[in-house]
């Protein structure tokens, strides 16, 4: 029988490209492209979600039956700080990633749910009905080894729990341009190049980015690139694969997204 959104053979891995925390809210493509695969989905039981703005030394998991939000920005419209997501913890599903990671994880509660995360949730499940495990990105682990959890977590997909990943595949905030409605030419390349490697099934082959062309322009910083490698690893060579927010903005932001399922 075919794989299809609502029948999964197991439940989905996400990498979102979250942009600026103003695509939480209003006309925008991102929001409309997030709103429209809630949609779609079948509900899961539970989402580990992997974000960008939870980046600490060694691996985190958040253990607690609570997820306060986060509102890490600063100097954005009132609107977007009145939206209130807080969906439930899952002590028991934390507990399994923990076991999964082995050492070097560990429970870690001083963090909530960010806008890497409630931006996109808060318009994918707006109910905030899903319970959601948080799991930081080591700072001090390498490219493979941010593959290598998504591998671990990858167990987790056949209890009903959603991976998702959120970060950006080009993140260069020194060369935003706030007049440019699309990428600069070494952005719209590195996407394209990140695209090309996973539409042959080349998802373990991205560990190498650093020597691609651009690289340096499109990833300078590695917190918002790791949470992909973690999304990768979690997938599978029979998944398929949907882009989705298949677009750059700002000149120096890809909002490009890819479902796994």
């Amino acid at each position: 029988m075919k794989n299809t959104l609502q029948d999964p053979r197991k439940s989905p891995v996400m990498f979102a490209g979250h942009g600026s925390p103003m695509n939480a809210i209003g006309d925008n493509i991102a929001r409309a492209g997030w709103i429209d695969l809630g949609k779609q989905l079948k509900k899961p039981e539970a989402i580990v979600a992997v974000s960008a703005h939870w980046l600490t030394h060694g691996r985190k998991v958040r253990t607690a039956a609570d997820n306060p939000q986060i509102n890490d920005m600063y100097g954005f419209p009132e609107e977007l700080y009145q939206i209130h997501y807080e969906p439930a913890g899952s002590p028991e599903l934390a507990r399994k990633a923990l076991e999964l990671l082995g050492d070097g994880a560990e429970g870690d509660n001083t963090w909530g749910i960010d806008h890497g995360v409630w931006s996109v949730l808060s318009n994918m499940f707006p109910d905030a009905d899903v319970p959601v495990v948080m799991v930081s990105v080591d700072a001090d682990a390498s490219p493979e080894e941010q593959y290598a959890v998504g591998q671990k977590l990858a167990a987790l997909r056949d209890e009903g729990a959603m991976i998702f990943a959120s970060g950006n595949v080009v993140h260069n905030l020194r060369m935003v341009d706030w007049d440019n409605a699309g990428g600069f030419d070494w952005a719209d390349a590195f996407d394209g190049l990140i695209k090309g490697r996973l539409s042959t099934g080349d998802r373990h082959g991205v560990t190498g980015y650093s020597a691609f062309p651009d690289s340096r322009l499109a990833v300078p910083t590695t917190e918002h690139f790791f949470p992909l490698l973690t999304a990768l690893g979690a997938a599978e060579d029979q998944d398929t694969i949907a882009v989705f927010n298949e677009y750059r903005e700002l000149g120096s932001m890809s909002m490009t997204s890819y479902l796994f399922f």
